[in-house]
């Protein structure tokens, strides 16, 4: 019994059995399981997180940085710390793929490599059908909304230094010449001050012209009944303006049809990313964020 053990234990498959088991249990033993694939565990620590922050910034201030991570809210955090885990995880695939091979780039362009792959997916997924087109385009028709226009010229007459009533008073009889005269719409310029913008404006959007004059002369302005005359006077912060409009379109959202290319390319991009977001989450999901506080 004894010689047929000593037999036995001198085969060398079964040397090299054992030695594989004795090194299992001692790796088992001796290291914790979170360290055994080290691969898929971040560690996120207040000096990783300052220095992705300066690297973000593209300011390296350590003692600023500090106190801007410590004054952080638990969300404004938690997303920094999301932001940096990602990072890490796109830089670790683009390494594990070899990316880096012969090129000298840095960790960022690692990245960007990744992200690239990630988006790339998208190239196996179908056009989107007409009823997915329209769908975006129900979902998302303010997108696509076309602002008021006008187009009009102005007489401005500034507050300057005179009393109220006197302006009120050069306003109206400004405005009476206007009618009299009949002056057209090219000849503003002839009359009134200098103002800070424009004189003339054509086919303008309501933003630019709220902009330049306010709200409440915007209002007022796409208000107006619709003649071929001078109108007013119409108050913004600056002064008192004199108008006349020739042209005025309201703010629409135009039909399907008129705007299917743009939805098209729309819904592309909003797939586009979406498919990067999904691949980006089905890497991270490999991976686990340890994060240690700092003691305080």
């Amino acid at each position: 019994m004894g010689v047929s053990m000593k037999k036995l234990l001198a085969e060398p498959l079964l040397q090299f059995l054992l030695l594989g088991l004795v090194l299992t249990v001692a790796t088992r033993l001796v290291l914790p399981p979170a360290t055994i694939d080290a691969r898929y565990e971040i560690t996120v620590d207040e000096d990783r997180l300052l220095n992705f922050m300066q690297t973000q910034a593209k300011t390296f201030q350590p003692q600023q940085a500090a106190a801007a991570l410590a004054s952080m809210s638990d969300e404004d955090r938690q997303r920094l710390i999301d932001d940096y885990s990602r990072g890490e995880v796109l830089f670790r695939e683009a390494m594990a793929l070899q990316l880096d091979r012969d090129d000298q780039i840095i960790r960022r362009r690692l990245i960007q490599k990744m992200e690239y792959i990630a988006q790339g997916f998208y190239d196996e997924i179908s056009p989107p059908s007409e009823q997915q087109l329209r769908e975006y385009y129900r979902q998302n028709q303010e997108d696509y909304r076309r602002p008021a226009e006008a187009t009009f010229t102005h007489v401005f007459i500034g507050f300057g230094r005179r009393d109220p009533a006197t302006t009120e008073q050069i306003v109206s009889e400004l405005l009476t010449v206007l009618r009299q005269q009949r002056v057209p719409f090219e000849q503003a310029g002839r009359f009134g001050e200098r103002f800070l913008y424009n004189r003339n404006y054509a086919e303008r959007s309501d933003a630019e012209i709220i902009g330049h004059f306010g709200d409440a002369f915007a209002q007022q302005l796409f208000a107006l009944p619709s003649i071929d005359d001078w109108q007013g006077p119409i108050r913004s912060d600056y002064g008192y303006h004199l108008v006349r409009v020739k042209k005025r379109t309201v703010s629409t959202i135009p039909p399907f049809e008129h705007v299917v290319g743009t939805v098209l390319g729309d819904t592309q991009r909003q797939q586009q990313r979406q498919v990067k977001r999904d691949s980006i989450a089905a890497m991270m999901s490999q991976y686990r964020v340890v994060v240690r506080e700092p003691n305080r």
